[in-house]
């Protein structure tokens, strides 16, 4: 059986043309078209475009597609999805492009609402309010390659709006869904879990069935919360205590454990680094590594206070994880009471130029390497005492 094809008029609009727009909308009346196909200067409908769209037209509002051109698919329009979770990421990294199919009611109803907003408001406020998908399949078809990706301003738009209320990208696991932040900063991580799986997935499946459940946690360079989430989640943690010391990173992993109920993490220590000594450091964010390649440094008048895990901790901890972008040995000499007290296993990232330190502090403490997890530029370790 056959889908019943709706009526659609092709039109010359975008949705930063507001007149445009409205014109569209007086030629729907006139024309009696429940749906607009909306085309920019130098495009054309793919030949197979109403095809494509009609599975999606009964169940949608707005239908975003691929682009092709005399070469074929524009690889950066390939990007498939539904979810509006994941418009900040698909702006940033890929092509979305306007919508190719639009219900001439939804368009009505985003004119009426926001008559002022530009491309980037309307995008969000469209996935937001209505039901849309974007197809990998091409519906248009245009005489040349577009410009990839955002302008600067509209990059810079995004980016502040991740800043305001990031977006939560769902992560199944277990029995249920799991949410962690999307912030347009963090691409290592961020990549991972746009894909559905916890960034440093393979590690942390080891660290679940090494360490068990139940345990208290302490999460140091906790960034915007990747680790903490699955500690305090999947892993059943009996407690997680992160410290974080760049305000960013910490406003954003304090609404990743709002977003997802947790009441098993304590975030007193948010905005604290941790070192070898009290003091106060500065935090340098790294150009081009994001969030959590930000390190912390001494000199000037810095804004972040630096304790040591022995000052702090009033309880052993079950599990120790160290990631602080080379400041690792520091924060190990900082918590060498702890450690020698509680003797827990630790997850800890180590800089290639701090390993030959690294097997000092291992020989000194009589702790072993049980896991190697190689990287560029440095290596994740899971250590335990010698004796156990």
């Amino acid at each position: 059986m056959s889908l019943p094809t709706p009526r659609v008029l092709a039109v010359r609009a975008t949705l930063d043309d507001s007149e445009a727009l409205r014109e569209a909308l007086r030629r729907v009346d006139a024309d009696g078209a429940e749906w607009l196909m909306l085309l920019d200067s130098g495009e054309a409908p793919s030949e197979a475009a109403s095809l494509r769209a009609a599975p999606a037209l009964p169940l949608f509002d707005a239908v975003f597609g691929g682009l092709e051109t005399a070469r074929g698919l524009w690889r950066p329009s390939r990007l498939a999805f539904d979810e509006a979770e994941r418009l900040p990421h698909a702006l940033l990294n890929w092509w979305v492009g306007e919508p190719r199919f639009l219900r001439a009611a939804t368009l009505r109803n985003l004119l009426e609402d926001g008559s002022g907003e530009g491309r980037i408001a309307r995008l969000f406020r469209l996935w937001a309010t209505a039901r849309c998908i974007k197809l990998a399949a091409p519906l248009v078809i245009a005489e040349t390659e577009p410009a990839a990706g955002l302008t600067e301003a509209e990059r810079g738009e995004v980016l502040r709006r991740l800043e305001e209320r990031p977006a939560f990208l769902p992560i199944p696991y277990g029995d249920r869904i799991w949410r962690v932040p999307y912030t347009g900063r963090n691409a290592g991580i961020e990549r991972d879990q746009t894909r559905g799986v916890f960034f440093e997935a393979a590690e942390l499946e080891y660290v679940k069935a090494r360490v068990g459940t139940g345990v208290r946690v302490v999460d140091v360079g906790a960034n915007t919360g990747n680790h903490t989430v699955f500690f305090a989640g999947p892993m059943r943690a009996a407690s997680v205590l992160p410290f974080e010391p760049l305000p960013q990173a910490a406003a954003t992993l304090r609404l990743a454990v709002e977003a997802n109920g947790f009441a098993n993490v304590d975030l007193s220590m948010l905005g604290q680094g941790v070192g070898a000594e009290p003091a106060r450091m500065h935090a340098v964010v790294s150009e081009g590594g994001g969030l959590g390649a930000t390190r912390l440094e001494a000199g000037g008048e810095g804004g972040v206070p630096v304790v040591r895990l022995d000052d702090i901790l009033t309880e052993p901890p079950g599990f120790l994880k160290i990631d602080v972008e080379g400041m690792e040995l520091d924060v190990l000499r900082g918590a060498s009471e702890t450690i020698a007290r509680a003797r827990p296993p630790i997850f800890v990232e180590v800089a290639e130029r701090n390993t030959g330190a690294f097997l000092d502090w291992l020989e000194l403490a009589s702790y072993r390497i049980e896991r190697i997890f190689s990287d560029k530029g440095h290596a994740n370790y899971l250590i335990a005492p010698l004796d156990s």
